[in-house]
């Protein structure tokens, strides 16, 4: 299956929380597709949840990474703050 976004590379900058899934300030990870759309923008839902991460591509747009239960994916995402659309990750080995 071929992605229909941009792929990016994405730096975390914090974390509170996410620990159990691999996430540290330092790590890199890489966006895939579109999963869903979120209720909430990023920024929103950061003050809502109690586990997530930030994140910074190289053009310095924010993201919050935060584990989804939705009904298509039960994984960790990646939103950016001013959007409403999660993507799929996976962390970039060393």
């Amino acid at each position: 299956m071929s992605v229909a976004y941009p792929v990016k590379k994405i730096s975390v900058t914090a974390v509170v929380a996410l620990e159990e899934h691999r996430v540290s300030v330092g790590s890199v990870w890489e966006t895939g597709n579109l999963l869903f759309r979120s209720q909430d923008c990023g920024a929103d839902l950061q003050l809502k949840i109690k586990s997530w991460a930030r994140a910074v591509d190289s053009n310095g747009r924010a993201y919050i990474l935060w584990a989804t239960d939705h009904p298509k994916a039960s994984i960790l995402v990646a939103q950016p703050v001013d959007s409403h659309y999660c993507f799929e990750i996976l962390p970039v080995e060393p």
